[in-house]
């Protein structure tokens, strides 16, 4: 069987979760190639000494991924492994307004809780001015996955009056600023980002399926209405080694609306993609 690192006992990680990073490691850097046949989940219980309901725990997250494919009686068998997807965060709105061919989002959400909250006193400052006096606003935390794969990890933080929009943002693929837009009508006008390298503390790594210390990329973000008002401030944190940031500063923010203008994504496995339309502003 190929070399494979032994598990760290004293690690916090589950057992099954240390497996399923030993194996996309060895395929992320050839030790198993597309096609080639994984070592059986008897010899993974052997060589690891775990039960093998660890071992089919982190096959099965790899097969969810798209990473490996398992046939019965056969093993699992390396899948041609995707590079890292393209996020193209546009000059103009919006931060993940991004539309597939039929207007809806090209990644997929679960949203992890949405409701009325005190705002953290850093949001509070951007958002909770105002109506949002008592320093409450709606909070949407979601993670998000393209073709399969764990991507992102978004907190928004908006003025109370939004609250009323997460029974349409429980669709998984809907899009939070197109919704703002055909539910609320109004449009985000203008972004201000901020990029930054960071690393996964211990929930997010749980969260975002690596290691403690992983690095990621953090996008910040604040979006304006047409009336220069901040409606909502987010926080994205990004596994660059599923879903690579790139920055296009070719739109004319003034003139393209957030769906155009939208940040934008691959659609799943399969489907072919939709390139957005600019449409003049009214």
């Amino acid at each position: 069987m190929h070399s494979l690192p032994a598990l760290d006992r004293a690690s916090n990680a589950p057992i099954w979760f240390q497996i399923m990073r030993a194996l996309e490691s060895g395929i992320a850097d050839g030790t198993w190639a597309p096609g080639d046949r994984l070592p059986s989940e008897h010899e993974l219980c052997e060589h690891f000494s775990v039960s093998r309901t660890s071992v089919r725990d982190a096959l099965a997250r790899l097969e969810n991924a798209g990473i490996v494919s398992r046939r019965q009686g056969k093993g699992a068998f390396v899948e041609r492994m995707q590079g890292p997807s393209a996020w193209t965060l546009p000059s103009a709105p919006s931060l993940l307004g991004e539309y597939s061919e039929d207007g809806r989002s090209a990644l997929t959400s679960t949203i992890l809780r949405g409701g009325i909250e005190p705002l953290p006193s850093w949001a509070a400052a951007v958002v909770g001015r105002g109506e949002q006096a008592d320093g409450h606003g709606f909070v949407l935390e979601r993670v998000r996955a393209v073709g399969g794969r764990t991507a992102v990890h978004v907190t928004n933080y908006l003025p109370s009056r939004f609250a009323g929009l997460l029974p349409d943002l429980r669709d998984p693929r809907a899009s939070l600023y197109s919704t703002i837009t055909r539910v609320a009508g109004i449009r985000i006008a203008r972004m201000h980002r901020t990029i930054e390298a960071a690393t996964a503390e211990r929930t997010l790594a749980s969260l975002l399926e690596v290691e403690v210390g992983h690095p990621i990329v953090v996008v910040e973000a604040v979006a304006y209405d047409d009336n220069g008002d901040p409606i909502d401030f987010s926080r994205a944190s990004v596994r660059t080694d599923r879903l690579r940031v790139s920055v296009d500063t070719g739109f004319d923010a003034g003139g393209i609306d957030s769906e155009s203008a939208s940040g934008r994504y691959p659609v799943a496995r399969g489907t072919a993609a939709a390139q957005p339309t600019p449409r003049s502003a009214s």
